[in-house]
């Protein structure tokens, strides 16, 4: 079958790059045709060029021109739909934030707006009509389906009521929806009136090793096995402490730069800078002795290759409890590693010492290595349904 991913693949993010790549390549190792469904969001790649400086947007580039299987470039949304129906046997929307959606009437996002806080990601949601990503168009014979989608965190009860008819109507017409969380799950039920119940699906980066050969030369040039690499917005004061108690176990602290941020510091003893290729960065977390930071694809990355991992959730607890929202939640609970997940307030309270326990924990990264090891079984299956409802719509 030629299946097309229609995701947010030319985005200048690691994760985002990443994800395309490992969904074609299981796609590939299934026997399908994949194609990258060439849709670029005008609005979100802009803003995503005044946040990333010009030599990463480069490598992203190099990236996306040397594995994708792209499509013919489509920057208006109406022609998705005529892609698909014209050129492809199936289409897979997923996986990241290809559910989220804005949220107007949303009180927090008012008052922010009101205060003059811009947020920068705003233009990566859409409001007032329903984004391709759904796949809201008629294609007889096409399946369709999603791969591990999220929402982001999405308060779908704010969303105008049009959207949650309209959104609601196209969830409807899947063949199949899995996603990557369960605040995601509850939004495609609750728009779907219970309509569609959607599965469990791990990130796709998480069958990246299982589907794809990293070349040689996308490899660290340095040896990392010695190195904790630290990531984040962290407290100086504690951050110093951390790297003496990394110290004194025999490791060496080296920070990790993201696309849109660099940590140049100069307490350390060393960083991973930019630019740099999204399969370094990949290969780079999964081979070196241990995380400490932020984003989800830095700790999904570092799961995949059994690397122990203490992820810190920038956000606040709601009401006194976590918030649903958080994708490092979801998986930290799901992978039984909820030991390693903390508030950034908590952490920074943290003793360093105990966190290094915490890190090298047996028992949790048993549990951790376990999640990864299922995971990839698990996205093939999912993927293998295109196989399974296309046979069903021939007969």
């Amino acid at each position: 079958m030629k299946i097309g991913i229609l995701t947010y693949h030319d985005s200048y993010n690691f994760g985002a790059n990443l994800q395309t790549l490992a969904t074609q390549e299981m796609l590939r190792k299934l026997g399908h045709q994949p194609v990258v469904v060439n849709y670029v969001d005008v609005p979100k790649r802009d803003a995503f060029a005044r946040l990333v400086k010009p030599e990463q947007i480069a490598e992203h580039e190099k990236f996306a021109a040397r594995y994708y299987a792209l499509g013919p470039e489509i920057t208006d949304p109406a022609r998705v739909g005529d892609y698909v129906r014209e050129e492809l046997d199936g289409v897979v929307s997923g996986s990241d934030a290809v559910f989220r959606l804005m949220t107007p009437y949303e009180p927090a996002r008012v008052a922010k707006k009101l205060l003059g806080r811009a947020n920068p990601y705003e233009s990566f949601s859409w409001g007032d009509r329903v984004p391709p990503f759904f796949l809201p168009f008629d294609a007889p014979g096409v399946v369709k389906g999603s791969i591990a989608a999220s929402s982001r965190g999405t308060s779908f009860y704010w969303l105008k009521p049009h959207m949650m008819r309209d959104v609601g109507n196209a969830l409807r017409q899947f063949d199949f929806v899995t996603v990557r969380d369960d605040w995601t799950g509850t939004l495609v039920k609750w728009l779907s009136r219970g309509k569609v119940q959607p599965l469990y699906s791990p990130d796709p980066v998480f069958g990246l090793n299982a589907a794809f050969a990293t070349p040689q030369d996308e490899l660290p040039q340095q040896d990392l096995s010695d190195v904790i690499l630290l990531n984040g917005e962290f407290d100086n004061a504690w951050l110093r402490r951390m790297v003496t108690a990394i110290r004194a176990r025999g490791y060496r602290a080296v920070t990790l730069a993201n696309p849109s941020e660099g940590h140049a510091l100069d307490f350390v003893d060393g960083e991973l800078s930019l630019p740099m290729s999204p399969l370094t960065w990949f290969k780079a977390l999964g081979s070196c002795a241990g995380f400490i930071g932020m984003r989800f694809h830095a700790m999904v990355s570092c799961m995949t290759g059994k690397t122990p991992v203490v992820t810190m959730d920038v956000t606040r607890p709601r009401w006194g409890k976590p918030d649903p929202r958080n994708p490092n939640h979801d998986l930290a609970r799901r992978s039984g590693i909820m030991d390693r997940y903390f508030y950034s307030r908590d952490l920074f309270a943290a003793d360093p010492g105990r966190v290094m326990d915490l890190l090298f924990d047996p028992a949790t990264q048993a549990r951790a290595d376990a999640f990864a090891d299922a995971a990839p079984d698990l996205l093939f299956g999912h993927l293998s349904r295109f196989e399974q409802h296309a046979a069903s719509k021939g007969a």
